[in-house]
């Protein structure tokens, strides 16, 4: 019903519209001239798209584990012929302070060292060792004015267990006076299996009589 209504209504109001502007005027109407309109012509703009934000990756440091030491080691004097194949080096005083250095458990004997002679050695084996024994002679020469080497005493170092193919720094600790020019020489290892006959590690000095 109320569709129907609204239509004749809409019927209604247009027909008197139209009679009462006949009626009103007898003069010839102007014709209305067109008036220009300006549109205004609003172009849609396509949406900018922005770059992706790149996800920078974070790089995955890989840590590779340490070379293993080279076998034979390098600059060591041997006794290929051994079962145990003994490695021997006497190291330079350039090498000595770079080993003390990374070598905390030798820090106390090396105060020694400033006091008196001293010596090192380092030593490995193909089979490793339950313990080692160095045994060292002191030597110099006679008297300032008699420079016929002499030997001034005799050291025996014994030390603990090593693995195989580990090299192992001794530090041979006299009580000869530094300063008077001798030098720890003659120096030979023994890689032992069996149990020692003393406590390790232990450090015997002889004197040999002047």
């Amino acid at each position: 019903m109320r569709i129907k209504l609204v239509a004749v209504f809409s019927a209604l109001f247009l027909s008197l519209s139209l009679t009462s502007t006949t009626a009103a005027t007898k003069s010839p109407t102007p014709t209305p001239k067109p008036t220009a309109s300006a549109k205004a012509s609003a172009t849609a703009k396509a949406p900018v798209k922005k770059a992706p934000v790149k996800k920078k990756k974070k790089k995955v440091v890989k840590l590779s584990p340490s070379p293993s030491p080279k076998w034979p080691p390098v600059g060591f004097k041997t006794d290929a012929l051994g079962e145990t194949k003994l490695y021997l080096k006497v190291p330079s005083a350039k090498e000595l302070v770079g080993i003390l250095s990374a070598k905390s458990a030798l820090a106390s004997q090396v105060k020694d060292c400033t006091q008196f002679t001293c010596g090192a050695v380092q030593v490995a084996s193909e089979t490793g060792c339950r313990w080692w024994r160095v045994s060292a002679e002191v030597i110099g020469a006679t008297s300032a004015e008699d420079r016929t080497a002499k030997t001034f005493g005799k050291l025996t170092a014994d030390v603990t267990r090593s693995a195989a193919k580990q090299v192992v720094t001794i530090l041979l600790v006299t009580t000869e006076p530094l300063g008077a020019g001798h030098i720890v020489s003659n120096i030979n290892v023994d890689c032992n299996q069996g149990d020692p006959t003393g406590p390790i590690p232990n450090t015997v000095y002889q004197e040999v009589n002047k």
